[in-house]
């Protein structure tokens, strides 16, 4: 009933029905008031003689307070239905912003792959705009509109049908027009908007790579791209803007053409009599309050077209199920974690390109599992299929020997750390960041966290210490305080399971020795993974997997691997050998 927004009234249909009847409550009232006037106007006619004025006089007088009383009462509906309606629109507005959010942080990482962030910002902000408008201004406009339109006619039929008739001659080319303007309205604003995503996406994208911009000095390529894709934005807007120029006049022109016939065939009925000069000013008073929905029919259908737009674009993402949801198993929720991780003949693919093969392994609770492997070889996925973050069939991946599926992914995520290989600060203090997901922890647990990640001291020569405010993504941090930081935000939630992915590529040998120091003794109680290029990292592992292809290679101790004389021992070679030249 309620279209694309129908998710969204539902919760709100008593105050929306309140609403409504207070504006049906006012246009009853003045409706009523043209009719006080014509039997004003009336009496004052019949009184013809100085001695016969009193009578009329004292009517004039009743039929002022009643048209007095009347429009105090439209005054009154109308402040109910615009507190009414109003508070519905910041709701429903409300509502429709938090679900979005909400549901954009529940879609897989596989969707980002596949969808501009600048589109999904337009959509929660342009769009969500034109919706906002709509349940604004247009929802109560149509019906304040349609009761005036219903209200007027039936009261204009009432004094002279006929007229009323002649009047309505023009109804069926305002019909046609209306029937032209809203599909093109429609069409126009929906590749506006969609246009619309795409700047949105390249400015956002541009201001991200901003240091790579400035670094190819590619400042003047990028502005004649954006002006390119402006210009073509400015000409679509333009046409929709050619659209409304010619039909927004049209609808004025039509409702004047009803007063002209008016003027003319009602002047004509006064004349023969058939319509008393109190009947033809409250005629043309009806007309009057007629012409305000004809007149507005332009700004309403231009309106409720943009929002119609607006909500299907919001509800394309909406309707997009998330392909990662709780299938909890009840011995998983009671079940402490332990960490004992088990993968079977794990399979993993991104569409049709095959990532992980046939993964066989036993990481027991507690122990570490180091992992090394060329780029692409399937390192980072593996350890994203862990909390879930990408999801394999049912089965393959086994936590305390229950399917990862089965846990709970509020409990699985809590007890994963997860370091991923590109660290990600957000536009706040160090303190926020380090805390976040952990925002009850004390003050000696953040400094804890800071100390095992080697980031407390770089922390402490900053004047605002861990209050310092970072810029957007930790641009005023180096690449290595990026990634320490990344890592005390995973070290301070003490989680069951550790996952580093390639978290310390960014720090010098000596901060990485410190920083595992301290993790080797974190680790003692917890199941880790440790992802990396350099074998320096992984060679205390308990274990130690070599992927190549999507494959498990090799496997084993640091002192196994290397007397294999295989791939492994081939990186280790080259990385001390590497070492022995830097020391030179």
């Amino acid at each position: 009933m309620y279209g694309p927004f129908a998710t969204y009234i539902k919760p709100y249909k008593k105050p929306l029905l309140l609403g409504i009847l207070a504006i049906a409550l006012a246009q009853i009232a003045a409706a009523l008031i043209p009719l006080r006037i014509e039997e004003a106007i009336n009496a004052i006619e019949k009184a013809d003689s100085a001695l016969e004025a009193a009578e009329p006089t004292q009517k004039i007088r009743l039929y002022l307070i009643q048209i007095v009383g009347l429009a105090l009462f439209v005054a009154l509906g109308r402040y109910c239905m615009r507190r009414l309606l109003g508070s519905v629109s910041n709701r429903i507005e409300y509502d429709i912003r938090t679900h979005y959010f909400a549901h954009l942080l529940k879609l897989p990482l596989s969707y980002y792959q596949k969808h501009h962030t600048g589109d999904l910002m337009a959509r929660a902000t342009n769009d969500l705009i034109a919706v906002h408008v709509f349940f604004t201004y247009c929802l109560r406009s149509l019906v304040d509109s349609g009761l005036t339109f219903a209200f007027s006619l039936t009261l204009m039929f009432t004094i002279h049908w006929q007229l009323t008739l002649i009047v309505l001659l023009p109804l069926p080319v305002l019909g046609f027009f209306v029937v032209r303007m809203a599909p093109r309205i429609h069409n126009r604003f929906k590749n506006i908007q969609e246009f619309f995503g795409q700047m949105s996406n390249f400015i956002q994208e541009n201001l991200s790579g901003i240091r790579v911009v400035k670094a190819y000095v590619q400042g003047p390529s990028q502005i004649g791209a954006f002006e390119e894709l402006n210009q073509t934005y400015l000409e679509k807007n333009q046409r929709l803007i050619h659209t409304r120029a010619i039909y927004y006049p049209i609808f004025f022109l039509i409702s004047s053409i009803g007063l002209g016939l008016t003027l003319w065939f009602g002047g004509r009925a006064v004349v023969e009599s058939s319509l008393s000069i109190g009947g033809f000013v409250a005629f043309n008073a009806y007309l009057t309050m007629l012409i305000r929905p004809f007149s507005w029919a332009g700004w309403m259908i231009d309106r409720s077209q943009r929002a119609l737009v607006a909500m299907r674009r919001i509800n394309e993402v909406m309707d997009v199920q998330p392909e990662i949801e709780d299938q909890i198993r009840t011995d998983a929720l009671e079940h402490n974690m332990v960490g004992h991780i088990k993968f079977r003949n794990l399979s993993f693919a991104y569409g049709d390109n095959l990532v992980l093969r046939g993964i066989d392994l036993d990481i027991p609770a507690g122990s570490t599992l180091g992992i090394l492997g060329r780029v692409g070889s399937g390192k980072t996925t593996l350890a994203r299929l862990i909390p879930r973050l990408i999801q394999t069939d049912q089965g393959q991946l086994l936590i305390d020997d229950i399917p990862v599926e089965k846990w709970s992914l509020d409990q699985l995520r809590h007890a994963i750390g997860y370091v991923s290989q590109t660290p990600f600060l957000f536009s706040d203090t160090i303190r926020a960041n380090i805390t976040y997901g952990a925002d009850q922890a004390r003050e000696e647990q953040i400094l804890a966290a800071a100390e095992q990640a080697q980031i407390k001291r770089d922390v402490e020569d900053f004047e605002r210490g861990f209050d310092t405010l970072i810029g957007e993504r930790g641009v005023t941090l180096s690449g290595g305080q990026k990634q320490r930081s990344t890592l005390a935000r995973a070290l301070i939630r003490l989680p069951r399971i550790l996952i580093l992915d390639d978290s310390l590529s960014a720090v010098d040998t000596q901060t990485e020795e410190a920083i595992l120091g301290h993790l080797r003794q974190l680790m003692r109680n917890r199941t880790t993974i440790l992802i990396a290029h350099r074998i320096s990292t992984l060679r205390d592992a308990d274990h130690i997997i070599v992927l190549d292809d999507g494959r498990i290679a090799e496997q084993g101790r640091h002192q196994d691997l290397v007397a294999l004389g295989g791939l492994y021992a081939e990186l280790f070679r080259r990385q001390q050998l590497a070492a022995e030249l830097e020391s030179l």
